[in-house]
């Protein structure tokens, strides 16, 4: 099905007028001394609240009252993580799984292909995606405030591709009238990172910052190949942000940024043939963000959002010319968002959050028949009703539903319904259930690939619809004493008219034709647990175990790579009259099932993949409130197999220094 694109301007029109109306009624407050009072002190704890989290309801809602489930990584842990990018970050946490390959590293989340997982950054989606995936890799973490993860189906609230969770990427503000801080370390193995960051407020409405950063990493090879495992990395990246506060109620927001990412390696094709690949990878953001703030919570947030990628690939083959390949791959992606979120006393104790989304994607690639251009707009509303309370014992209802309309495949319908109950202050109990859906790519729509080496063709189809999934989540949260909390859940996700390639019986065709079909079935389910002991500032322990159980109803057998059994480990230990600190993390991978046809018979053999311990150390010792110094171990066991291409065993040390 596809919509007359009139018919959706008309729409977004009348959206529009409707967000307009709602501007007035919140200007139409009046000067009022109270609340002038109460704004100014909202707007002040914004900058110094670390209990505030945004993916659950896209809105800022306080970490201890939210009915959805978030998982947040602040900046004092990136810190003290020694992670250089938000992939490194991630790689220890509970219930992901990362996997690395010549196109970046790839985020799994509870078991299902990285196109189910929706990557943002501060709340907006990023175009880029390559094989379905968003490459991690490419967000340093010098510009990341904090990272949000919200696991299981989303789509009520954020649409397509959100079915697996939401991984929100949040950037730094500035906080004091003036603060500068830089960073530079090297490792072994040709590893180097540098960053700087400026940030103030020139004037009391006013506030600025600029931010940059530098990474490499030499390319490595496991084994005696000539091909590479993983790639020579390039990255740098600037950005900035301006935050004019006219008045207490109203906040603009302006953000750019830009990186380069450069990756170079070796491919080894058929018969032996060596190439040489070089992948220019870039990235532009800028945002508009107005926000109002009015009586009793209200807040209304509109933005605009462009974003373009650009990707050029070059194979040149050594000793020939005969399959070179050049390819140069653009992106634009616009996304205009709109977010009311108010509290209706009248009808109880309801907070209703209610918005629309306009979205429109182009992208030109040389193995697309004509240039992808699909519009998507959208209408979702989310109501946390309290129908019960009494003392610290409470019960929420959180029920959402979201309207997509595309231009391209039809229209979904995305609910879920999400209960919280408190029974007593210590205890949270979590149920959910969510249908989420994931749009066709480009590629899948309207890729034309030919390979006349080996005689094969690869055609997109057109009459694609939407891929659709079923996801049931339970869990509780157990504070039993106040430096301990516990946590466990159970997930069940079910994906029907999954995309799978088939063979096309085209009688013209001199070789294989294959497409793409709503045809294969899923399912992945599995367990989640944490246990989390902080002693003061001085020691942090964190465990967490996950199984995870998967299925491809199409072949009858396990999906490939996931790790059934996954144990994470971190620690953290601080001495604060010697201003030192000891951070390691860990995580241990069981249980991997891979199918390889090894013996050249047309049949695919079934592989376990060794278990792999992936260990890292950092210790930082502090001298003034201005200077860092730290040395670290990345790898520390050097894992890394031929499924798994970790970077080798590497020792690095650098300084931080902050004003």
């Amino acid at each position: 099905m596809r919509v007359p694109f009139d018919r959706l301007a008309l729409a977004l029109c009348c959206c529009g007028a409707v967000n307009s109306a709602s501007a007035q009624e919140v200007e139409s407050t009046g000067s009022d001394p109270a609340l002038e009072a109460e704004l100014d002190a909202l707007l002040e704890e914004e900058a110094d609240d670390l209990d505030v989290v945004v993916t659950g309801s896209r809105v800022e809602t306080p970490a201890g009252r939210a009915a959805v489930a978030t998982e947040t990584i602040r900046r004092e842990e990136i810190e003290q993580s020694g992670a250089r990018d938000a992939a490194e970050l991630l790689e220890e946490r509970g219930g992901l799984q990362l996997s690395r390959s010549f196109r970046g590293t790839e985020l799994w989340l509870r078991g299902m292909d990285p196109q189910y997982t929706l990557v943002l950054v501060d709340g907006d989606r990023v175009p880029g995606r390559v094989g379905g995936a968003i490459d991690l890799s490419r967000y340093g973490v010098e510009n990341i405030e904090r990272v949000e993860i919200v696991r299981g189906p989303s789509s009520a609230l954020y649409g397509s591709d959100a079915i697996g969770g939401v991984v929100n990427l949040i950037t730094r503000d500035s906080e004091r009238d003036f603060e500068a801080e830089a960073m530079a370390a090297y490792g072994l193995n040709h590893v180097v990172d540098a960053t700087a960051r400026v940030a103030g407020r020139p004037d009391p409405h006013l506030r600025l910052r600029l931010d940059g950063g530098l990474h490499y990493a030499a390319p490595f090879r496991r084994g005696d190949d000539e091909a590479t495992t993983g790639s020579e990395r390039l990255l740098w990246t600037v950005g900035g942000r301006a935050d004019w506060r006219p008045s207490e109620r109203h906040r603009l927001r302006l953000t750019a940024d830009y990186l380069q990412l450069t990756l170079r390696g070796v491919d080894e094709g058929a018969g032996a043939a060596l190439f040489d690949r070089t992948q220019l990878q870039e990235q532009l953001r800028a945002s508009v963000e107005h926000t109002i703030r009015g009586r009793d919570g209200l807040t209304l947030v509109t933005r605009f959002t462009y974003s373009q990628f650009r990707e050029q690939y070059l194979s040149d083959q050594r000793g020939s010319q005969a399959l070179d390949s050049y390819e140069d791959n653009r992106e634009h992606m616009g996304q205009i968002t709109a977010l009311l979120r108010f509290t209706a006393e009248a009808l109880g104790s309801h907070t209703f959050t209610v918005g629309y989304e306009a979205l429109h994607r182009a992208l030109d690639s040389d193995r697309l028949v004509e240039v992808g251009d699909r519009s998507r707009f959208a209408l979702f509303a989310q109501d946390e009703w309290i129908p019960w309370e009494d003392g610290d014992a409470s019960l929420t209802v959180v029920p959402g539903v979201r309207f997509d309309l595309d231009t391209q495949f039809g229209d979904q319908l995305s609910p879920k319904l999400s209960l919280r109950f408190d029974p007593v202050a210590q205890l949270v109990l979590r149920a959910s259930y969510g249908r989420g859906f994931r749009a066709p790519s480009f590629q899948q729509l309207l890729l034309r690939f030919e390979n006349p080496t080996v005689g094969y063709v690869v055609q997109g189809n057109p009459d694609l619809g939407a891929e659709t999934s079923h996801g049931v989540d339970v869990g509780l949260e157990w504070e039993p004493i106040e430096a301990l909390k516990l946590s466990a859940g159970f997930f069940r996700n079910d994906l029907e008219d999954m995309i799978a390639i088939v063979t096309v019986d085209d009688p013209s065709a001199t070789g294989s034709v294959f497409s793409y079909a709503n045809l294969a079935t899923a399912w992945t389910m599995g367990l989640e647990s944490l246990a989390t002991l902080r002693v003061d500032d001085t020691l942090g322990l964190i465990a967490g175990y996950t199984l995870t159980e998967t299925w491809d109803g199409e072949q009858e057998r396990r999906l490939e790579g996931r790790a059934r059994h996954r144990v994470t480990l971190a620690a953290r230990l601080a001495y604060e009259p010697w201003e030192i600190s000891f951070v390691a993390r860990g995580a241990l991978m069981l249980d991997r099932v891979f199918y390889v046809d090894e013996d050249g018979d047309g049949l695919e053999e079934e592989i376990f993949g060794e278990p792999v311990a992936q260990v890292d150390l950092r210790l930082a010792k502090r001298f003034t409130r201005h200077l860092e110094l730290f040395v670290g171990v990345d790898n520390l066991l050097d894992a890394g197999d031929t499924f798994t291409a970790l970077r080798p065993f590497t020792v690095y040390g650098g300084a931080r220094g902050r004003y």
